[in-house]
């Protein structure tokens, strides 16, 4: 299953006039702040920083709306709506499959778009 919405991939390329290079360069930026975000997501889940657990997560889940991330969206913006409720028992067990998701995200990237 593709982790990206096509639609929101050719909507960015389309913006850049059909330079692949700019697309290039969107995932590379995505690349670096998602995997500095989700390593922090990691260490407020230990730490059971809610606080910081929610920011981070709600920035993530901005950047993963603009690529067209979708599943990595998805998960993002149940775990924030759990945070938000306190909900944090299921909020730990998002926040791991949100980092399982990264990587995998990251891996298509990596491989699809020889970044």
């Amino acid at each position: 299953m593709n982790p990206l919405n096509k639609q929101t991939v050719d909507m960015i390329l389309e913006l850049a006039d059909g330079d692949n290079s700019v697309l290039l360069e969107i995932f590379n930026s995505f690349l670096k702040d998602a995997k500095e975000l989700s390593e922090e997501i990691n260490s407020a889940v230990y730490n059971l920083d809610w606080e910081t657990l929610q920011f981070k997560v709600h920035t993530l889940k901005g950047l993963s709306g603009t690529i067209g991330a979708k599943p990595l969206f998805e998960i993002c913006k149940n775990l924030n709506n759990d945070l938000k409720n306190g909900n944090k028992m299921t909020a730990i067990g998002l926040a791991n499959s949100l980092v399982i998701e990264y990587k995998e995200l990251a891996d298509y990237i990596r491989t699809n778009y020889q970044i």
